[in-house]
C-alpha cells in the first residue's frame, strides 16, 4: 500500500486537517495523462522552431574574374568635308549656250564644263589683232624714218605707246573671250549644277559645286584637359551610320595653338582618305581615339561593382556565402572595368543581386556566366 498524503487547508474556522489516500490505479492516469499532454506539447513545440529556422536564400548571378586587355578612349564626332571645295561663277554676263558636264562628272584642272554666248566678245577680239597688226606695220615704217633721221624723236616714241596700247586692248579682248568658257579650277567631282542651258547669269550667280573627294577632314573639339594626350599623325578609328559594320582610319594633322575660352576646348582636324570605302562629303562620323592600353590584366563586368561611400566594393562567393571585398580600379572602359587588388583572379564574383547583400549572407546560385556570355 502507498503512504496516504495529509494536507492541512486553512479556513475561516481555523485549522482542520484533511486526508486523502492516493491509489495505484489514479496514480497510472495521471502519468500517461502527463506523457500525452508533453508529447503533444514537444511535437508541435519541434514543429514551430523547424519552421523558424527556415531561412530564405539570396538569388545571385555570378562570374569568375578572367585577364584580359582593357583600353580607355576619347570619342568624338563631326562631319566630313572635302580638302578642296569651290563655287564656280562666271566672270561675264551672257547666255548659257553649250553645257558639257553633269552631277558626279570628274573633272580635271582646266577642262571645259560650259560657254556662254561670246559673239560680241569674239568681235571685239577681232577688231582688237587687226588693231595691233596696223600698229605694228606703222612702227615698222617709222623706224626706218627715224633711223634716216627723216622723223623726229617725240613722234617715233608716240607710235611705239600706240602699239603698246593696241597690245593691251587685245590682252583685255582675250581675257573677255576666256570669260565666256567656264572652265575647272582643279581636279574633282561635280557636286552640284546650278544652271540649265539657256539661263541667262550674270557675275552673281554659282554656276557649278566643284568637290575633290580624294581628301577629306574632320574638323572636331577636345577638351583641354585631354589635348595633351594627342598627338600629330595620331591614328584613330572612324566609323559613320552609312557603313555600320566597316570601321575606317582617320589621321590627325592639325591642333589649334589656342583655347576657346568660352567652352575650353581645342579645335582639332583629322584627315581621311576618300579612296576607303564610299565615303562622301557631308555624312555624319565618329572617331574612337585609344588614349591608354593596359594588357594582360584582371577584368571584371563593371555592372558588378557597388559603391559605400563612393568606395567601390565587390561580393564574391564562396560556399554559399557572400563575402564583401573592397577593390582599387583601375581603367574603365564600355561594360569592363579593371581590378588592380581587393580579390583573386578567378574569384567567383557576384554580378547580380549584390545590391541587398552584406557580408556573409548566404546566398543562391541561379547562374554562373563566363566573360564571353551577355
Amino acid at each position: 500500500m502507498l503512504p496516504e498524503k495529509t494536507k492541512r487547508i486553512a479556513n475561516k474556522k481555523g485549522l482542520q486537517e484533511f486526508t486523502f489516500t492516493v491509489t495505484p490505479f489514479f496514480l497510472l492516469m495521471s502519468f500517461t495523462f502527463l506523457l500525452l499532454f508533453n508529447g503533444c506539447e514537444f511535437q508541435i513545440g519541434g514543429k514551430k522552431k523547424d519552421e523558424d529556422k527556415k531561412e530564405t536564400l539570396a538569388p545571385v548571378v555570378v562570374q569568375p574574374s578572367w585577364t584580359g586587355d582593357i583600353s580607355t578612349y576619347l570619342r568624338l564626332n563631326g562631319v566630313l568635308e572635302p580638302e578642296k571645295e569651290v563655287q564656280i561663277y562666271s566672270r561675264a554676263v551672257g547666255q548659257i549656250v553649250e553645257l558639257s558636264v553633269e552631277e558626279g562628272d570628274y573633272v580635271k584642272p582646266g577642262q571645259f564644263l560650259a560657254r556662254l554666248d561670246n559673239k560680241e566678245q569674239e568681235l571685239s577680239l577681232a577688231r582688237a589683232r587687226t588693231a595691233v597688226k596696223r600698229e605694228q606695220a606703222l612702227l615698222q615704217r617709222a623706224e626706218k624714218l627715224f633711223n634716216k633721221n627723216l622723223m623726229a624723236e617725240d613722234e617715233f616714241e608716240r607710235i611705239k605707246l600706240s602699239l603698246q596700247d593696241a597690245e593691251l586692248r587685245l590682252k583685255q579682248s582675250e581675257l573677255s573671250y576666256q570669260y565666256t568658257q567656264i572652265t575647272a579650277p582643279f581636279s574633282g567631282t561635280i557636286a552640284e549644277r546650278y544652271i540649265n542651258y539657256g539661263d541667262r547669269i550674270d557675275v552673281a550667280r554659282p554656276l557649278f559645286k566643284l568637290v575633290d573627294k580624294r581628301t577629306l577632314h574632320i574638323d572636331s573639339w577636345v577638351a583641354e584637359t585631354d589635348i595633351s594626350k594627342l598627338a600629330i599623325g595620331l591614328k584613330t578609328i572612324l566609323t559613320t551610320p552609312a557603313f555600320p559594320n566597316h570601321e575606317f582610319t582617320a589621321v590627325l594633322v592639325r591642333i589649334s595653338p589656342v583655347v576657346d575660352p568660352t567652352y575650353g576646348k581645342v579645335k582639332v582636324t583629322f584627315e581621311v582618305s576618300g579612296r576607303q570605302g564610299n565615303l562622301k562629303p557631308g555624312q555624319f562620323i565618329e572617331l574612337r581615339i585609344t588614349l591608354e592600353t593596359h594588357k594582360n590584366v584582371q577584368l571584371i563586368p563593371k555592372k558588378a561593382l557597388v559603391y559605400e561611400a563612393g568606395v567601390p566594393v565587390l561580393f564574391i562567393n564562396q560556399d554559399s556565402l557572400s563575402f564583401r571585398r573592397c577593390v582599387k580600379l583601375g581603367l574603365k572602359t564600355g561594360d569592363l572595368v579593371e581590378i588592380i587588388s581587393g580579390i583573386e583572379l578567378g574569384e567567383n564574383v557576384i554580378v547580380e543581386g549584390q545590391a541587398t547583400l552584406r557580408d556573409s549572407t548566404r546566398v543562391k546560385i541561379v547562374s554562373k556566366r563566363m566573360k564571353d556570355e551577355g
